[in-house]
């Protein structure tokens, strides 16, 4: 539900190109009554349907194809949301905005949480993955609103990867009957996440040391030009604008 006019949106996931051509095929076959808002909603509950599934797992694996439903879903209504209100030149940037990522936020972490509680992970690496999502998340807004580049992947995978994964792990655990313990302890899953969130963590700190320089080279030139004259003028301005408060 993003406007076109907002930040450049920059996608170079492993799957970007068949994505948008399956995006392309789906947008002219979606019936006019069905609107955007209708499917980001359906994404959301898509994600609470793959949460019920995930931890009704622990009981019986004949809930796993409400992992695969739900997730499923949750891709159809996020991937296409914001492309259909663009399709049909709708777009409402801040209404879209708001609810678009808002619920995004919402269904992700449903569904990191409820991995925990699945037998698939334990709490600690469910909490590592969703500490790890929130810091790329609030780095993509950040780098959007300083290098208005809305940045939907990284090292290759983007949120449709993402979730093609939580399919897979999910199935893996199923057909290997793996049982992470809640609380107990470290296991060696939870030392492996713990090891690749480190790294995903410093991979982030040295892109955005890298995209601080690039800011900064566009953004020399023109402090360079302000005159001692000019920042006092502003100063002035800006005490008279208190005193007048």
């Amino acid at each position: 539900m993003q406007a076109g006019s907002g930040p450049k949106r920059h996608n170079r996931s492993f799957l970007a190109e068949a994505e948008q051509n399956l995006i392309r095929w789906i947008l002219p076959r979606i019936p006019g009554s069905v609107t955007s808002l209708h499917l980001t909603i359906v994404g959301l509950l898509g994600a609470l349907i793959a949460a019920l599934g995930l931890v009704a797992c622990n009981w019986t694996y004949w809930s796993l194809p409400a992992v695969v439903l739900g997730v499923s879903l949750n891709w159809f209504g996020d991937s296409l949301d914001g492309s259909l209100a663009r399709y049909r030149k709708e777009e409402r940037p801040r209404f879209g905005f708001l609810v678009d990522h808002t619920c995004d936020l919402f269904a992700q972490i449903a569904l990191i949480v409820a991995f925990g509680l699945s037998p698939f992970l334990s709490l600690i690496a469910a909490f590592t993955i969703l500490l790890c999502f929130l810091l790329f998340s609030a780095y993509t807004y950040i780098r959007a609103a300083a290098h208005h580049i809305h940045q939907m992947s990284y090292i290759g995978v983007g949120a449709t990867e993402f979730r093609i994964l939580m399919i897979l792990w999910a199935i893996f655990g199923a057909a290997t009957g793996l049982k992470e313990p809640l609380v107990n302890g470290l296991s060696g899953l939870d030392i492996a996440i713990l090891v690749l969130a480190a790294f995903a963590v410093v991979a982030l700190g040295v892109k955005a040391v890298m995209d601080a320089r690039i800011i900064a080279e566009e953004e020399g030139p023109a402090l360079a030009r302000i005159t001692v004259e000019e920042i006092v003028a502003e100063d002035v301005d800006a005490r008279q604008a208190e005193a007048m408060a």
